[in-house]
């Protein structure tokens, strides 16, 4: 009888792992080799679990209470490693209300036409009156794992991202997304199928679990945590393979945990896939929000915290991870059956994140008609986060700050209208990219440079603390103005003291972020380069290679061209704000008719005209018409001259 239950017991885990929806998928022939590869570690590592149930019949398989679920992952040096959920107002706290439908940005976002993974315990349960579509008659969860069972902890992360607010407290950060719902049994390879699918494919997953410090037989072995093994390098070539998807994953829930042998107390607590490069990994922040003027819709952070029990990072070879922080203390969300609970972890600060990065990606595809890279959307959210108030700059808590999804899309949004930088580039070998453009002294200069990195050339298997560097392709942002040399941020370490941060060469980190907080008015040069020779899996393989990269360049009254200045110097657009009628005046001394154009934070065109050359000086009267008060690009153009302003109407 117990041989008979063992083998229950197997197959139900088996039954898990290839239980995956087959996909009509459009598979690249490095994904094909990629997935041939995932699939023989799935099989190798269900064979492990097997020859140990064998000899160990009483081994716990699953473990389930209220709030968290376990299950045996994997065999390790002859000992069960456990996977487990990372348990313990977000959509305010990162001003993701904002790009909603009513949000003070007027964009209206919220996730129609996309798809997202969902990795789980178990699967969301699809019938939730949350996940209907907007016609109320059919749902928006695809179930992508037959046999697994409804999970209330998956249903919760999928209900905060994509929640439709029938109860307006659990409304989702994109609440009309569709959601491929999946068990996390074999989700490496069922990531490649999803993102690769013919139909609906995914540029963004979730994934709320992952190994914990605390094991059902005492904590793990000291050399998992900071480590780069098997899974980070398997997520960094999924990564690689698939420039546009973005695996966001939770940080884990061991912040209180303490074990002994690690970089230094109350830090080093992240595991397996925590550790990858070309992920997101989030910290859960318990910000404290107030409305700001009271009755104003506006919510702003009065408080910024993290919650104790977020995992601490850094990595082994002291890489900032978490990357960002964001709220998931108190998020109530669906669970089921048709029930609503609140539940607090880095389980529920990841899919804020995740539901909040597929708005950004709608927003920047209704502006460009293409969707970022991975890498620009994790250096934008980066780029943009605000710093935790304990730390200046990046720490081992919160990473790069916490998440500030209304500051990523007007940055978006200032891209489209040449004045800030959002840019997707190549470094081919030995090349030295040079980006000249002027700025005002004011608000902070900032510059971020992030890039998917090839997966490290070894992993870490045993050895304590290994701080060998997993950077392959180690490029540098610098700023210069003046004969001064501005350098990106860099985690600091002393065994004795623990981590700070300075400003120097960045050898470590794939994204590299320049902040001069009181810019001087004047010229400044952006330059990127790379060191030795860059690597990659173009043919022939062993030659130099090419690396993509994203920039992302913000500031006070940018001036990307100097063709800008001559138009924009004396330019005056009044009255400003105002109710839909304004005048534009400027010198016209250029032989050429003036192109004027109104865009609303959409991207649509709500004005546009041309104007003859009428006298040394030009003076236009606009009148919009019936316009919705909020946020509009006038954009005006005068031969290769052009500029753009923002106006507020009431």
């Amino acid at each position: 009888m117990k041989h008979f239950l063992l083998s229950v017991a197997f197959l139900t885990i088996c039954s898990f792992a290839h239980g995956q929806n087959s996909e009509n998928n459009n598979l690249t022939n490095a994904n094909k080799e990629l997935l041939k590869e995932l699939e023989q570690q799935e099989q190798n590592r269900l064979a492990r679990i097997q020859s140990y149930l064998l000899l160990n019949p009483n081994t716990v398989i699953t473990n389930k209470d209220e709030l968290k679920f376990s299950r045996l992952y994997d065999i390790v040096d002859n000992r069960p490693i456990y996977k487990s959920t990372d348990n313990l107002e977000a959509g305010r706290a990162t001003k993701t209300n904002q790009l909603l439908p009513g949000g003070s940005l007027n964009l209206n976002l919220d996730g129609t036409g996309m798809t997202v993974g969902v990795w789980d315990g178990g699967i969301v349960q699809d019938t939730h009156p949350e996940f209907a579509d907007a016609s109320g008659t059919t749902t928006r969860i695809t179930l992508s794992d037959s046999g697994a069972e409804f999970s209330d902890h998956g249903t919760h992360v999928a209900g905060t991202i994509g929640a439709k607010g029938v109860n307006p407290n659990a409304l989702g950060m994109a609440p009309n997304v569709n959601i491929k719902s999946y068990d996390w049994t074999n989700d490496e390879a069922e990531m490649v199928s999803a993102v690769t699918a013919a139909v609906n494919p995914i540029i963004i997953s979730n994934h709320s679990y992952g190994v914990p410090v605390e094991q059902d037989e005492g904590t793990l072995d000291a050399w998992w945590m900071g480590a780069y093994t098997q899974d980070s390098y398997d997520i960094d070539n999924i990564a690689k393979n698939n420039p546009q998807y973005l695996i966001v994953t939770s940080a884990g829930n061991s912040g209180t945990v303490s074990y002994t042998g690690g970089l230094y107390a109350g830090y080093d607590k992240l595991t397996t896939d925590k550790n990858a490069k070309n992920n997101l990994v989030v910290a859960n922040a318990n910000p404290t929000t107030g409305e700001q003027p009271i009755f104003s819709g506006n919510y702003e952070l009065t408080n910024l915290v993290i919650n104790t029990g977020s995992s601490q990072g850094p990595t082994d070879d002291l890489r900032i991870k978490p990357d960002i922080a964001a709220d998931g203390s108190n998020l109530l969300s669906p669970i089921p059956t048709d029930g609503y609970a609140t539940y607090s972890g880095t389980s529920m600060a990841s899919p804020n994140t995740a539901g909040t990065l597929l708005l950004l990606q709608e927003y920047y595809f209704q502006l460009n008609n293409a969707y970022m890279n991975s890498s620009t959307l994790k250096g934008l959210v980066c780029h943009t986060s605000i710093d935790d108030i304990a730390t200046m700059g990046p720490d081992p808590i919160f990473g790069w700050g916490f998440l500030d999804a209304k500051t990523s899309a007007e940055a978006i949004l200032d891209a489209s209208n040449s004045n800030a930088v959002i840019s997707e580039l190549n470094m081919a070998q030995n090349q030295t990219y040079t980006y000249t453009f002027s700025a005002q002294a004011g608000d902070k200069l900032i510059a971020t440079l992030c890039w998917t990195d090839m997966p490290a050339n070894s992993i870490s298997n045993g050895t304590l603390n290994d701080a060998t560097p997993r950077l392959v392709n180690d490029l540098d942002l610098r700023l210069t103005k003046d004969g001064t040399t501005y350098f990106p941020w860099k985690l600091d370490y002393s065994s004795s003291t623990g981590f700070s941060n300075s400003k120097g060469d960045n050898t470590v980190d794939n994204v590299e972020k320049i902040e001069i907080d009181a810019p001087t008015a004047g010229v400044y040069t952006l330059t990127v380069t790379h060191k030795g020779t860059l690597k990659g899996t173009a043919i022939p393989v062993f030659g130099p290679q090419t690396q993509d990269y994203s920039l992302i360049v913000t500031g006070n009254n940018l001036s990307l061209s100097t063709n800008e200045n001559t138009l924009s110097e004396d330019l005056v657009i009044y009255p400003n704000p105002n109710k839909g009628d304004f005048t534009i005046n400027f010198g016209n001394n250029i032989d050429n008719s003036v192109k004027v154009s109104v865009i609303d934070t959409r991207g649509r065109i709500v004005y546009k005209n041309t104007y003859s050359k009428n006298s040394t000086q030009f003076n236009a009267a606009i009148n919009l018409g019936e316009v919705e008060s909020g946020i509009y690009i006038v954009n005006i153009t005068q031969g290769n001259n052009k500029t753009s302003q923002k106006i507020i109407i009431e």
